[in-house]
């Protein structure tokens, strides 16, 4: 016999065995064996060790003892509700069951609190602590898999995946962030703290924000650009402001072209080769904090610094938090990505129009990179009868694959390629005035433009006096000096003592703070220190291997802060 049921509330039905769920006209399980459907899922789902299980609208949670059964070593359920009645039943329901079971892995189940849906993404990843919901840290995952616990998905179905899929792209995104860090974490934390001695010499980058009133170029280093720059007179061309990534400084030079601005990201040696010939001697250089530091040298006097925020470790957010350190923009992966931002940031308001060309994400059989580019260079300095100038085997690499581009021109691309493009879309779909003037390449999902356009479009701007930008006046600030030399001789204390603590254990302990807890309160906020380790994740003071090469680390960043120290003495 039914329960009465009401449209407002969700409600409990008999049924054949067991009870199903009525609500909003419609049954939630079978009339008949309500706890068939779910259980026939859950016996054919492949669990591997470090999933998040989603259950997506559990309302009574059947199959739950099941899947607790199946439930390999570190995954944990995390419950999913997106109407707002169904996720206070299935909260009760929840409830009751914990009190009734005696099951121990209940201690893995928890309902993401309904206020909470649009946050996975922040709770995932511990920017957001939501009390009660105690979940593992994220490096315990190594995917997310949804399952569908009841028909109250339909309700909402669209949300439930775009919440599990949000949920696998943070995982995933956690481990590739990994991979990154543990090839050139350090790298980038030691060409943080090489850079700091120059930021009292620099110029302060806020003081540029939306001074460009005329049109913006951003030149990368694909072979657009050249078909661009030789369908535009370097006449017209310079009536706009010209940013170029450092790799494609020399192309434009060729070209008889002085780009306003060189911006600089990469912090590998392989860099320096682009600034051979002074490209940037000219040019205001735009550098990332954790770039290179040597490339300065090769610039003129003007330089301005940025920080892309390559870690969310607490290192480097107190760091932010400093007057003197530079501005952050989000971590955007490639250098066009950058540029572009930095565009859009310089320009004076949104209806100055920012053109952008050789951002191509891609490349043609048996090349690479425009002409005159340090790669293009180096493949036509190396070749001889065996070594062919054209690069044929980029094309036929493992990774690397075929797709039809812009114009129906086929061009090849990779993975990484492939995934900035898409991150330019995602970043920059739907930007105003923001133009693709490159000919062939991914296309970037802004609007396209053709190179005679642009070209008619220059000619009805003014060139003026403005073809320089007016840029602050370059000197030491002694303020800034002051509080960077406090900076870096507070960290090199800090090291000082976690090296003497290191050496000489309890000897040196203080007596008022046990050795473990001063180790881990002096190690835990200096992550630079371990970023890179594969388990750099995580500061575990108690594990003899990690306090290793945390002593194999020190040396290196105390070489690094005193060299800083001695150029500003």
């Amino acid at each position: 016999m039914l329960t009465e049921n009401s449209d407002e509330k969700p409600c409990l039905v008999e049924a054949g065995r067991g009870f199903s769920l009525s609500y909003q006209k419609r049954f939630l399980y079978s009339k008949y064996a309500p706890d068939r459907a779910i259980k026939g899922a859950i016996e054919s789902l492949t669990i591997l060790p470090g999933s998040l299980i989603l259950a997506l609208s559990p309302a009574l949670w059947l199959g739950l003892e099941e899947l607790l059964q199946r439930l390999p070593e570190d995954c944990f359920v995390l419950g999913i509700e997106t109407d707002e009645k169904l996720y206070e039943f299935a909260k009760e329901q929840l409830e009751e069951l914990r009190t009734k079971s005696s099951n121990q892995n209940f201690s893995r189940i928890a309902l993401l609190p309904y206020s909470e849906n649009d946050f996975v993404v922040n709770i995932l990843s511990g920017e957001r602590v939501v009390a009660g919901l105690d979940l593992p840290h994220i490096s315990t995952f190594r995917r997310a898999l949804p399952l569908e616990m009841s028909a109250g998905t339909q309700f909402c179905k669209e949300k439930y995946f775009k919440i599990a899929g949000l949920a696998q792209n943070t995982i995933a995104s956690f481990w590739k962030n990994r991979i990154t860090l543990t090839k050139l974490g350090r790298l980038y934390s030691r060409n943080l703290f090489k850079n700091l001695a120059n930021i009292p010499f620099s110029l302060d980058f806020n003081k540029l924000y939306h001074k460009i009133d005329r049109p913006i170029f951003v030149f990368g280093a694909g072979e657009s650009l050249e078909e661009t720059i030789e369908s535009i007179p370097c006449d017209e061309l310079k009536k706009s402001f010209l940013i170029a990534v450092d790799a494609a400084s020399p192309a434009l030079k060729a070209h008889g072209i002085t780009p306003d601005a060189v911006l600089a990201q990469e912090g590998q040696l392989a860099i320096e080769k682009a600034y051979i010939g002074g490209t940037a001697k000219d040019s205001l250089l735009i550098a990332d904090i954790s770039s290179r530091k040597q490339v300065t040298k090769h610039a003129g006097k003007n330089i301005t610094y940025f920080a892309s925020k390559y870690t969310d470790s607490t290192f480097f957010k107190n760091l932010s938090k400093k007057d003197f350190f530079p501005k952050l923009i989000p971590p955007l992966g490639s250098v066009g990505l950058t540029a572009t931002y930095i565009a859009l940031l310089l320009r004076e308001n949104i209806n100055v129009p920012v053109f952008v060309t050789g951002l191509d994400f891609s490349f043609s059989l048996g090349r690479t990179h425009t002409k005159n580019a340090p790669a293009h260079i180096a493949r036509l300095s190396s070749s001889n009868r065996l070594n062919p100038t054209e690069n044929y085997a980029s094309a036929f690499r493992s990774g690397a694959k075929r797709l039809i581009g812009k114009n129906g021109i086929e061009v090849f691309t990779d993975t990484a390629l492939e995934g900035y493009a898409k991150s330019f879309t995602d970043v920059f779909y739907g930007t105003a005035n923001l133009y693709d003037a490159g000919k062939q390449g991914i296309p970037l999902g802004i609007q396209e433009i053709d190179a005679k356009k642009v070209k008619a479009y220059l000619e009805t701007v003014k060139d003026s006096s403005k073809a320089a930008v007016s840029l602050p006046q370059q000197k030491e600030d002694i303020k800034i000096r002051e509080e960077v030399w406090d900076y870096l001789e507070a960290e090199e204390k800090a090291l000082n003592r976690i090296k003497e603590l290191l050496m000489y254990g309890k000897d040196v302990a203080s007596c008022s703070c046990p050795l473990e807890e001063e180790l881990q309160e002096l190690i835990s906020p200096r992550e630079y220190l371990f970023l890179h380790f594969p388990d750099g994740y995580k500061c575990d003071t108690k594990d003899l291997s990690f306090l290793k090469r945390i002593r194999s680390q020190l040396d290196f960043f105390l070489k690094d802060i005193k060299n800083d120290l001695k150029a500003e003495s």
